[in-house]
């Protein structure tokens, strides 16, 4: 072996340090093979337990780039609700089987009863025992009272007949029995009657004709007496009501581990039985080199979770990852090894097992080490470029592969290396039982480390000859020229693609095909998003309410937001000051009997608008917000009103207001309408009342802006730790060029044919283009380093290129069919395993 390392010296330093470091982990697996089979599976044993006694944590802001506004804009929503947590909330979007209106006392007759069952049927755990919905909620209990009344109404209207002083089924404002009630949060899909069929600014008396969407909002306020894991079992209660328990992600393990074991195992007996090596050994390394990466993703896991990392629903991805470059490395290995026991039977003489064995395994390990630890470095490279975008989910996900890489280069080695030296050992023993050596052969002949054998193999092999006719066509003036010209092309079109790619965000991408929250993307998208696009706007510091001049700074706020193109206008906004000020004006419009002139008197409103005196302390001391607030039909107002308790002032307020268009679909115009939200918020003059604008996707829509610029520094410093690693291995200047370049084709390539494919980039896509990029990276890497190696045997370009294909050629083939199988299934994996990750795992989809 010294001769061999002697061969090779003028390799880089780096090679020279690969090649002494496998040749001592060769002796050590020949030493113990069964001892480092036991150790790394007990380690893995050990490791792996933590994984099912570590709940799975998942938070929708960990996919908003650090120091983004939106997260400064929740701090302070949540502040709003002294520090429990913005306002829990379970939507159940309700649409009619037969249909698409839900427009019948019918359809609202079980809407109401869905909404009874919800929040009457289910208890929350709570620190002062169980309770349901209408126990527990405080604050936003009324949010869907108008579909109760409208269906109050309904009833009447049927038995009763119409009076449109006291009843009008209309939209967007219904009125029954005097009380107004605003439609648009709860009604979607509407289509309403116009007279002469023009759109008049008023109000048609019972204009609506269809409803096609109907939205239920059980929204409350919860505290620490509600544990985050009894609030998730109380959800899950209502789902699995609902709908059937969804899937999990093992039947895509057992599908996936089966499907690459099968693949491997035809591969595997394959290329044995054209070497003339097949035995059941064969399959039991196919085998097993899939269950080596899940052994390595095991204990890399687990060791995360010993360490205190969160547990996040996408690390559930890295098992399929790390197959695919795992059960690469295995080709490579298992490839090196029939070739070198190929050669051997035909040129070599040996008397002992043993010492066969560690030769054969030394062999293996020199040739396909630099290959091996060329894979493991482009790929922890290009996660830990992953690791720096500023989203804490893409963090995770990019350091937990990144171990997961790195633990599965050492399993390769370790208990990989060690089983193949097992059955190693068993096919020596069966060659040296069955083959008589000559006893004036001649000494075995060194392989060379690109692994093809020397002058003295035979030539005239069929696969060879092949081989050999795919070199000449290749290295071809003419043919170089076409390859060269179509080159050029492909780069125009993946740079033009590239140029034009568009950041966009697609949530249904995170889910299965099938998962009732793709039919709710699409309810969104087809009847809410377009036509009510909420805005919160929450106000720190609204000053002194009984001065008028700054309940009118506060309205011109307001209107500002109202005046926006989009917005739907006035009906849309709910501002508690508007009511109070009607208030105000009937309570300044009430004359006092003359008799009680003298008692100390304040006025209540019954629910039905009518005015009761009593006595208690006279307006003007203070005490109007308190009369507000305790008159029934404005009571609701006290979700969106913080009061300071000793002084009864306002402190802090919330508003809502909507907006439409049908651009609002995209995502990325939904990015640029918070951005003129903010805008207003930002104003000069409006500066005093600390305006913060607060919207449920914020924390999606900021990662828009952060994704170009993300995605083109990771391409950057994926390029130049690429050209780093090659640079280790390669010191041929011509060849690291093209090695180089091959890689900077690949990545550009990923981006542009994505772009005209049409996807949108996101984080699906960034995640998805970084792991193909690592795929992508080792074939070119692999095959400049052999054609790289072939320079010691040889000048001839033809010849180098065949001796490449033969050392190489076979597993690439494998690796490459591996990894598209992978790649095609890991966009379903993924979805699986982030199903629920985004915070609609509330969200329920019923139909009648």
């Amino acid at each position: 072996m010294k001769n061999k390392i002697e061969k090779t010296s003028d390799n880089t330093w780096f090679v020279r340090i690969i090649h002494w470091f496998f040749q001592k982990c060769s002796a050590v697996i020949c030493y113990c093979p069964w001892t480092c089979i036991i150790l790394t599976t007990v380690l893995t044993l050990g490791l792996s337990l933590k994984i099912p006694f570590t709940r799975m944590e998942n938070d929708i802001s960990d996919f908003t780039p650090f120091g983004a506004r939106s997260r400064a804009e929740l701090q302070k929503y949540r502040k709003f609700f002294n520090n429990h947590g913005e306002p829990k909330a379970i939507y159940a979007f309700i649409t009619s089987k037969v249909g698409d209106n839900m427009l019948g006392i019918s359809q609202l007759n079980d809407t109401v009863h869905v909404l009874d069952k919800i929040s009457r049927d289910f208890y929350l755990k709570t620190s002062d025992g169980p309770k349901n919905f209408e126990e527990y909620c405080s604050g936003f209990c009324l949010l869907n009272e108008p579909v109760r009344h409208f269906y109050s109404g309904m009833l009447i209207s049927g038995q009763h007949g119409t009076d449109f002083s006291h009843l009008d089924l209309g939209y967007p404002v219904t009125t029954v029995l005097g009380t107004k009630l605003y439609m648009d949060p709860n009604f979607f899909g509407v289509k309403v009657a116009t007279e002469n069929n023009k759109i008049e600014s008023k109000q048609e008396p019972n204009n609506i004709r269809e409803v096609s969407l109907v939205v239920l909002q059980l929204r409350s306020e919860l505290g620490d007496e509600v544990k985050a894991e009894d609030l998730r079992n109380y959800e899950h209660q209502i789902l699995d009501y609902i709908h059937e328990a969804g899937l999990t992600l093992l039947p895509f393990l057992v599908i996936g581990f089966t499907i690459m074991a099968v693949f491997s195992s035809i591969t595997f007996v394959v290329s044995a039985y054209y070497l003339q090596q097949l035995n059941g050994y064969k399959v039991v390394l196919a085998v097993m080199a899939c269950v080596c990466p899940f052994m390595a993703c095991g204990a890399s896991l687990g060791a995360m979770f010993y360490a205190g990392f969160r547990f996040g629903s996408i690390l559930c991805v890295t098992p399929f990852l790390v197959l695919a470059i795992g059960v690469d490395d295995s080709y490579l290995m298992v490839n090196a090894w029939q070739r070198i026991t190929c050669h051997r039977r035909k040129n070599g003489r040996f008397e002992s097992v043993n010492a066969e064995l560690k030769h054969r395994i030394t062999e293996m390990f020199i040739e396909t080490g630099p290959s091996i630890t060329i894979t493991t470095i482009t790929n922890v490279l290009a996660f830990g470029v992953g690791a720096t975008t500023p989203a804490a989910e893409i963090q995770l996900f990019s350091i937990g592969n990144a171990l997961a890489v790195t633990a599965d280069f050492v399993f390769t080695i370790t208990f990989y290396g060690a089983l193949m030296a097992v059955v190693g050992k068993y096919e020596i023993a069966q060659e040296l039982k069955n083959t008589k050596t000559l006893p004036g052969a001649e000494t075995p002949s060194e392989t060379s480390s690109t692994g093809s054998v020397t002058s003295s193999e035979p030539e005239d092999c069929k696969f060879r000859r092949i081989i050999a006719k795919i070199c000449n066509f290749l290295t071809n003036t003419w043919v170089c020229s076409v390859v060269l010209g179509l080159l050029a092309v492909y780069w125009y079109i993946c740079i033009v693609g590239t140029v034009n790619i568009k950041s966009e965000l697609s949530p249904n991408k995170l889910f299965l095909a099938e998962s009732n929250i793709v039919e709710i993307f699409k309810q969104r998208k087809t009847h809410i998003i377009p036509y009510y696009s909420a805005c919160w706007i929450l106000v720190e510091n609204p000053g002194d309410i009984n001065d008028p001049s700054q309940r009118g700074k506060l309205e011109g706020l307001i209107q500002s937001f109202e005046s926006i193109p989009s917005a739907n206008g006035r009906y849309s906004t709910k501002f508690w000051l508007r009511d109070y000020e009607d208030f105000l004006k009937q309570s300044e419009d009430i004359d006092l009997p003359i008799e009680e002139e003298d008692e100390e008197l304040a006025i209540e409103f019954s629910v039905n608008g009518s005015q009761v005196v009593t006595p208690s302390q006279p307006f003007g001391q203070g005490n109007e917000l308190r009369q507000f607030l305790e008159w029934p039909e404005f009571s609701f107002w006290k979700g969106f009103i913080q009061i300071n308790e000793s002084t009864y002032q306002m402190s802090k307020f919330l508003v809502t207001t909507a907006y439409h268009g049908a651009e609002l679909v995209d995502w990325s115009n939904r990015a640029k309408l918070l951005n003129e939200w903010r805008a207003v918020a930002d104003q000069e003059k409006y500066r005093s009342l600390n305006v913060t604008v607060y919207e449920e996707d914020a924390k999606f829509l900021d990662l828009i802006e952060t994704m170009s610029p993300v995605a083109i520094q990771s391409a950057l410093w994926t390029f130049a730790s690429m050209f780093v690693v090659a640079a280790l291995f390669i010191s041929h200047p011509p060849t690291l060029f093209v090695a180089t370049f091959s890689i900077l084709s690949t990545s550009l390539g990923v981006f542009g044919i994505m772009s005209w494919w049409g996807a949108d980039l996101d984080p699906i896509m960034m995640s998805a283009t970084v792991m193909s990029i690592g795929f992508s990276v080792d074939i070119p890497s692999h095959v400049s380093y052999h054609f790289y190696q072939t320079a010691k045997e040889t000048t001839d370009i033809r010849r180098r290129l065949q001796m490449t294909i033969e050392a190489v050629g076979f597993p690439i083939f494998e690796a490459s069919l591996s990894t598209t199988q992978k790649i095609d299934s890991k966009i379903k994996e993924t979805t699986s395993s982030i199903n629920g990750h985004c915070g609609y795992s509330s969200d329920l989809i019923l139909k009648y």
